[in-house]
């Protein structure tokens, strides 16, 4: 039995978030594996309605036999399962734009491969039923295990995450995970992708990032006792490390993971501790390095591939009895 809604979320110059979803910050960490009611949403105007029964995924382009393929026979296809987190590219700093859910779904180069791929094809254009549009290079298809999602987190697809199809890029913003998929074309000619068109630089992987979950914006904290601050790093790639500053940057502290799946694109949850030695306001900064070596800066001067400026709370210390 299938549950079909509809939502709207306005036009914009870049991809906005619907209203529904927000992290359950209990005991200041949220859910390592976003719950699908919580996890965020963005998409360029109302959510479609797609009938499971009189659906069709339709191939084309550069393939020996296009075809179109029903909801079934897509969930009949070998299936893999995939943890990943995705950011939007519009996510600000320490904005709660990002989640992480475990996919599963069929993997898109086997099935074009079984069609009889043809060797002049480049890369693959998604149509969705929203109007929206993204493509890979047929590099990324093959290499970065671009899967067509059926599931998420063990169920049906919500609506407002894409039913009954949603592709997955690893690595890469939520630009190029396009929702509701109803065609697929085979191309030999250059790509074009929705935001790409609107000014967007979406051919780059994730930027490496990170927030902070805790503690709160104007949270107070007594000289002398210890500041305990969480929050997640994520990325392109996997995080190496993270480490806080209480001053701007001059000295760091190492943080711990506290919390990982191991794997590659999957976020970390991450912990530290600053003990204050007098009082006044102090601002705490976070930053991330990838296995790369690539860290975040302090500001981020380009925000058309995405923001990872340091993210960064304001606690006041308050003196003791």
């Amino acid at each position: 039995m299938f549950v079909l809604l509809s939502g709207c979320a306005p036009e914009g110059g870049g991809p906005v978030a619907g209203p529904e979803g927000g992290r359950n910050l209990l005991g200041g960490y949220p859910d390592f594996i976003t719950a699908n009611e919580d996890y965020f949403t963005t998409r360029i105007s109302g959510v479609p309605e797609v009938n499971p029964y009189d659906f069709g995924l339709e191939i084309t382009g550069l393939v020996d036999t296009p075809r179109s393929y029903s909801l079934q026979e897509l969930m009949n296809l070998p299936l893999v399962s995939m943890p990943l987190t995705v950011e939007c590219i519009g996510n600000g700093t320490n904005g709660d734009l990002v989640g992480t859910a475990v996919w599963k779904g069929f993997r898109l180069y086997d099935l074009l491969a079984s069609l009889g791929l043809d060797s002049t094809a480049t890369g693959v254009k998604y149509r969705c039923a929203d109007g929206y549009y993204a493509s890979n290079t047929m590099e990324q298809v093959k290499n970065n295990d671009v899967i067509g999602a059926l599931f998420m987190n063990d169920d049906t697809i919500p609506p407002l995450q894409g039913f009954p199809i949603r592709m997955l890029s690893p690595g890469y913003y939520g630009v190029k995970q396009p929702m509701w998929v109803v065609g697929i074309e085979v191309s030999g000619q250059p790509l074009s992708d929705y935001w790409g068109d609107r000014g967007w630089d979406v051919s780059k992987p994730m930027l490496v990032n990170s927030t902070i979950f805790f503690p709160e914006p104007g949270s107070a904290v007594t000289v002398g006792d210890t500041l305990r601050i969480g929050g997640a790093a994520y990325g392109g790639t996997r995080v190496a490390s993270v480490a806080i500053s209480p001053d701007n940057g001059t000295t760091w502290v190492d943080a711990e993971i506290v919390k990982s799946l191991d794997v590659d694109n999957v976020w970390v949850f991450w912990e530290a501790e600053y003990i204050p030695v007098k009082t006044g306001q102090i601002t705490i900064s976070a930053r991330a390095t990838d296995i790369h070596g690539e860290t975040q800066p302090q500001i981020d001067t380009d925000y058309s591939d995405g923001s990872n400026d340091w993210p960064a709370t304001e606690v006041t210390v308050i003196g003791g009895l």
